[in-house]
């Protein structure tokens, strides 16, 4: 055989039998060849020494084996990984969603106890002495609401009738909810809106008397 071919160079045989001379180091060279890519480097050495006939087993072996067998198996973990990745994102939305309707009951709940009279509003006046009591601020905040005067959050709810209803009162808190600088930004958005129907109305007002100069000047 060929390690027992006098005419061979010993170093050539030593490194046939250190990669191929027994069982075991024969399987530990196809471990690399298969897993860690040095398939080059353990290949071209055997064909060129020993025997270029090998050249169609390993090539074989290397095409189904290390190209197509550990690709494929990469890419179904691969697709394992993104699947739980979209399965987490998924259970996200719906954690998220599940509180949210949570949250709104809660609120319902809440403007049913802060509207007494049963009309399905609630006034300044209402919401100022609700707040006014510490254990419902308290309660506000257990909802991430950071909010102190009754007044301030009457104008965040308030759409401009003077008057919050069961909608305006929910949609208006889930802005709100959040630190302190997140319901002074609602709070700025809110007085914007207020002092634009104020302009809104002197503007109508003036361009009233406007029209009306004219004519008296004319009688």
């Amino acid at each position: 055989g060929y390690l027992e071919d006098s005419d061979v160079d010993s170093a050539d045989k030593e490194w046939v039998w250190t990669h191929y001379g027994t069982a075991y180091n024969a399987f530990y060279t196809f471990f690399e060849i298969t897993l860690s890519g040095s398939w080059p480097a353990k290949v071209r050495p055997l064909l060129l020494k020993v025997s270029q006939g090998l050249f169609l087993f390993f090539a074989l072996y290397v095409t189904i084996i290390v190209f197509a067998v550990i690709r494929v198996i990469g890419a179904i973990f691969l697709r394992d990984t993104l699947d739980a990745a979209h399965n987490d994102a998924e259970h996200l939305v719906a954690e998220r969603l599940k509180k949210k309707a949570q949250d709104v009951a809660k609120l319902e709940q809440v403007f049913r106890d802060i509207d007494e009279s049963e009309d399905g509003i609630i006034t300044e006046k209402v919401l100022s002495g609700v707040l006014s009591n510490p254990k419902c601020q308290a309660y506000f905040q257990t909802l991430d609401l950071d909010v102190n005067e009754g007044s301030a959050l009457f104008r965040l709810l308030d759409q401009g009738d003077g008057e919050v209803t069961l909608d305006e009162f929910i949609q208006g808190i889930m802005r709100c909810r959040g630190p302190a600088r997140a319901i002074d930004q609602v709070a700025l958005h809110a007085e914007m809106k207020h002092l634009d129907a104020k302009l809104c109305r002197l503007l109508r007002h003036f361009t009233g008397e406007a029209d009306a100069a004219p004519r008296r000047v004319e009688g």
